[in-house]
């Protein structure tokens, strides 16, 4: 019994850091983030290990919506993780 109960206790606590380890390596995930006027949205790309690697990517997304028909085209890189990859307004 007292065996059972330490397994149970031993699995959750490393499940909990599993977790919590995923959750900080999404936070400290780069993210290309695009804003067009027409279509109205917000788009995520990434994500990418740092924000040097992001700069790198960049264009290539930008140079896809433009090809798309996408104007008024403004871009940041920001640290996190967006609830969705694309956001309409």
């Amino acid at each position: 019994m007292m065996q059972g109960c330490f397994l149970f206790l031993f699995y959750f606590v490393l499940a909990c850091y599993f977790v919590y380890t995923l959750k900080q390596t999404k936070l400290r995930t780069w993210w290309v983030k695009v804003d067009t006027v027409s279509p109205r949205c917000r788009y995520y790309f990434g994500p990418f290990d740092s924000p040097e690697e992001a700069q790198a990517h960049h264009r290539f997304y930008l140079e896809d919506l433009a090809e798309e028909g996408a104007t008024g085209i403004q871009w940041a890189i920001e640290q996190g993780y967006p609830r969705k990859l694309t956001i309409e307004w």
